[in-house]
């Protein structure tokens, strides 16, 4: 039974369009943010009262990459979407972004 239960995909979440509205930069390199736009139900590991926080983890050269794009969209007041990717990898109580659009 411990096998089935592992075989089982996390529940990864979606936020809807929405501006960046707060932004933490931790000291291991994880960035928090939060947004305004709706979300989908968030995975367990995901804290309460932590509805609209996420992370990326700048310490990586693939994190480094999103979180450039993510700054200019937080610069320009640009909305985003964000996939999120069903674990809190990078923060014990906050969903890691999978991926994010930013709108046009």
């Amino acid at each position: 039974m411990v096998m089935a239960a592992a075989a089982v995909p996390a529940h990864a979440s979606d936020a809807q369009l929405g501006r960046i509205v707060h932004v933490l930069g931790m000291s291991n390199g994880a960035v928090l943010f939060s947004t305004d736009g709706s979300r989908s139900a968030r995975p367990s590991c995901s804290g309460p009262g932590l509805d609209a926080r996420w992370a990326i983890n700048a310490s990586t050269l693939v994190g480094q990459s999103q979180l450039s794009a993510f700054m200019t969209a937080y610069t320009l007041k640009k909305r985003i979407f964000i996939h999120g990717a069903g674990t809190c990898s990078i923060w014990g109580d906050t969903e890691t972004v999978d991926y994010f659009e930013i709108e046009d």
